[in-house]
């Protein structure tokens, strides 16, 4: 065997129909955490991550605060991917809360689910992550593999539908946030107490009595009697 010889590598996987060409990072902030990536972006890597991307190889994905969970499917099986992100400390957190809240035009926007392109001015930070820690089961020593590469690219897809999944990255859901900016109430009504309800039959209150029908129908069944006599 020669100390040399590298297996040759699997094909890429076909795209699904409509997205042979298709682009990551198609919103302002989805071309952001593209950007990112940058330092990785001539490593081959990468390109075949965005083939296992077009071809929607990405399973079971996950986002959690702070972390990202995948199953990708590859030429020898299913592999389980996990990425870290640096979150915002509590105290950065109280920090950053106050700032937006103080800040009518941002809270606003966040409020009508909008995610504001100069938010990070306003809060002194970055809300796309450009620090993470990336873990993949395949037997590929380099990371990130094609596996994390097609993580990556989905996570792209996935800012571009939802940007505000960008502060669960950074340790915090937009429901929190918005719970602690005070511009959501997630406080449900509490519903009116019932009234207890006795076990047992419920006695029925008894009928009234109408003499007058009852003496009706004394002389009634006297006169058929007397018919019925009159026959025999």
């Amino acid at each position: 065997m020669h100390w040399d010889y590298f297996p040759k590598a699997a094909p890429r996987p076909k795209p699904k129909p409509g997205k042979a060409r298709k682009n990551f990072g198609e919103t302002w902030w989805g071309k952001k955490w593209v950007e990112s990536l940058s330092d990785f972006e001539y490593d081959q890597r990468m390109a075949r991550g965005r083939a296992y991307a077009r071809a929607e190889m990405v399973k079971n994905f996950k986002v959690d605060e702070g972390n990202i969970s995948a199953a990708v499917k590859g030429s020898m099986g299913n592999y389980k991917v996990s990425i870290n992100f640096n979150k915002f400390s509590k105290q950065k957190w109280n920090g950053i809360i106050k700032k937006l809240g103080n800040t009518p035009i941002i809270a606003g926007k966040l409020l009508n689910n909008e995610m504001p392109e100069r938010i990070d001015e306003v809060a002194g930070c970055s809300f796309v992550p450009n620090e993470f820690k990336a873990k993949c089961s395949c037997p590929d020593y380099a990371n990130p593999c094609k596996h994390i590469a097609a993580v990556f690219y989905t996570l792209a897809d996935e800012i571009d539908y939802e940007p505000m999944m960008l502060f669960k990255l950074r340790g915090m859901s937009k429901e929190s946030l918005f719970k602690e900016m005070g511009i959501l109430d997630n406080k449900e009504e509490e519903p009116a107490a019932k009234k207890p309800v006795k076990k047992g039959r419920a006695k029925k209150k008894p009928a009234k009595v109408n003499r007058a029908e009852q003496a009706t129908k004394k002389e009634s069944n006297a006169c058929k009697r007397k018919t019925r006599g009159k026959h025999r």
